[in-house]
């Protein structure tokens, strides 16, 4: 028995098998009693874990601060909107077929990103829509998961007249570039882009996305030294749904394989197809092995197409020795470090700029627009990490803060939160209220929710409004001035609007709303009336508080 399988045994014996089961228990130690140390051993602990999380435990969480700071957050998430007006742009430092790229900050958090800009009149002169919205849809399938190799999508957004991706800035160059300024690589060298490389076209794989763009102008280095892929234009999707690759059909029909100077296109196919493809004698074995491995005509013998993709062409004698854990975390020290403060990139003036009067009788139509409807896109967790690393705890801290003052504020008016504990408060905080026929203006009031009552008081005020259950007729959502708002319609024909001060709290307010009046109209109708003294209409209804919550937004 290895040391690790002592370690869990001895582990087992002094938590007795600790909050997990008897089953779970005795799963893992009869694998251990047989020397086996299966990827599967911790699975029952692990599906009781999840369980557990699903019980209690989530249960004190939605009813916590740090939910309704999450509430708070996804807010914020899903209600970007970007405009050019989001980001300040730098220097030009790519140009393409359809536009160019340049270096941008996001003005909010600071983060440096690329901004490529695809101008619409030229995606339209040269019939590339389709392309266009490939590259959008392409970039989403791979920009989620954490694979450090390729150039990731953060967000896509539009103008009336470009297309915007807002990508990795890698401000080390790429691959075309350092081979002019270096000559040519080692094969010690090849073999550490080539690698990393694998990993980032194994992930789009995993995707069920196929490159089919691969040369060394769209290989990028970061700061580091490290390589991403680029350019997702002319990938497709082959995944179940859509089993053919030919959806996009190449650029302009150009081969990716060209390499004859021939305006011939079938004399192109034909030396694609049948010329023998020779390789400098200076190449090794090994590498002479996979690369004549890598282009077999013939797939059913081609390296990566037997059956076992990416890892047979990790395990060729090519790569031997290396450690593809250690390549995926970045540890293997890069052959070309790219000078730190200088943007490794052609200067503006050689990268040059379009001529506008190619464009100049293209008409933009609405049929056009209508293309690029959904073409905005956030990816959440990227955005989630942006924010994370950049000015997550300071807005906390500043919000905490607020909110500090805010129940402080409270106390002093008499809001305290002391009224709403020990009772069966579901949920309390300021609301605006439209309801007194004689008054025309939204009226700011601190308001509590029972589950048979509404209760609400004005700032300074000491008495307490009430509104039972039972008066109210139906709890609706309604709209004034493009704001959301709760329609509460009363007995007798009055009616109460009641305006959230963010939509988080519109959504908690309305929810809760709801269900207490639901389930309070259950009981009324099953159970007789009980009139208290002084609170005519009230009925005394037991329901556990779901939560003592005070919203704030950010």
């Amino acid at each position: 028995m290895n040391s690790l399988e002592a370690k869990i045994k001895t582990k087992l014996k002094e938590n007795d098998g600790g909050p997990f089961s008897k089953k779970a228990v005795d799963h893992v130690q009869t694998h251990l009693a047989k020397q086996q140390v299966p990827p599967t051993l911790f699975q029952p602990y692990i599906v009781e874990i999840c369980d557990s999380l699903r019980g209690n435990i989530f249960l004190k969480f939605i009813e916590s601060d740090k939910f309704t700071r999450f509430c708070q957050w996804k807010n914020v998430e899903l209600n970007i909107h970007l405009t050019m007006n989001d980001f300040s742009v730098h220097r030009i430092i790519g140009r393409g077929g359809f536009g160019e790229v340049y270096g941008c900050r996001k003005a909010d958090t600071g983060k440096m990103y690329a901004m490529k800009c695809l101008d619409k009149k030229r995606i339209k002169m040269k019939q590339g829509e389709t392309l266009a919205l490939n590259e959008r849809i392409m970039l989403s399938l791979v920009s989620t998961g954490d694979c450090p190799f390729i150039v990731c999508m953060t967000y896509a957004f539009h103008t009336p007249d470009k297309l915007c991706f807002i990508l990795d800035l890698m401000n080390g160059g790429d691959l075309h570039y350092h081979l002019s300024q270096h000559g040519v690589f080692s094969e010690k060298e090849m073999r550490f882009y080539a690698a990393e490389i694998i990993l980032g076209l194994e992930h789009m794989h995993n995707r069920f996305v196929v490159y089919r763009d691969l040369k060394p102008a769209n290989i990028l280095l970061d700061e580091h030294g490290h390589v991403r892929i680029s350019d997702l234009g002319l990938a497709c999707d082959f995944s179940k749904k859509k089993p053919h690759a030919s959806v996009i059909s190449t650029y302009l029909q150009h081969s990716p394989f060209r390499q004859h100077k021939t305006k011939d296109k079938h004399e192109i196919d034909r030396m694609t197809l049948t010329m023998n493809v020779e390789l400098p004698d200076s190449f090794t074995v090994e590498l002479k092995g996979l690369l004549e491995g890598l282009l077999q005509r013939d797939v059913a013998k081609r390296l990566g197409c037997l059956g076992r993709g990416a890892h047979e062409v990790k395990e060729h004698l090519f790569f031997k020795g290396i450690d593809w854990q250690q390549v995926y975390l970045q540890k293997y020290s890069p052959p070309l470090i790219p000078p730190r403060g200088e943007v490794n990139a052609a200067d503006a003036f050689d990268i040059g700029s379009f001529d506008e009067e190619d464009t100049k009788g293209i008409k933009l139509l609405d049929s056009d627009q209508e293309l690029y409807k959904n073409f905005p896109l956030v990816i959440s967790e990227r955005w989630q990490q942006e924010v994370a690393e950049t000015v997550y705890e300071a807005v906390n801290c500043d919000t905490d803060k607020n909110e500090v003052r805010k129940r402080a504020k409270n106390k002093q008016l008499g809001h305290e939160e002391d009224y709403a504990l020990g009772k069966d408060c579901i949920m309390h905080g300021y609301m605006l209220k439209l309801g007194n026929p004689f008054l025309t203006q939204w009226q700011r009031r601190y308001f509590y929710l029972f589950p048979n009552r509404v209760e609400w008081r004005g700032e300074g005020d000491t008495r307490q409004n009430l509104l039972t259950m039972e008066q109210i007729l139906t709890v609706e959502e309604t709209q004034i001035k493009d704001k959301k708002c709760i329609l509460l319609r009363i007995k007798g024909g009055k009616q109460f609007v009641l305006q959230c001060e963010s939509d988080p709290e519109f959504v908690q307010w309305k929810k809760e709303l709801t269900e207490a009046f639901t389930e309070a109209q259950k009981l009324l109708r099953r159970a007789p009336k009980v009139i208290g003294k002084g609170r005519a209409g009230m009925v005394e209804l037991s329901k556990p508080p779901l939560t003592h919550r005070n919203s704030n937004g950010l």
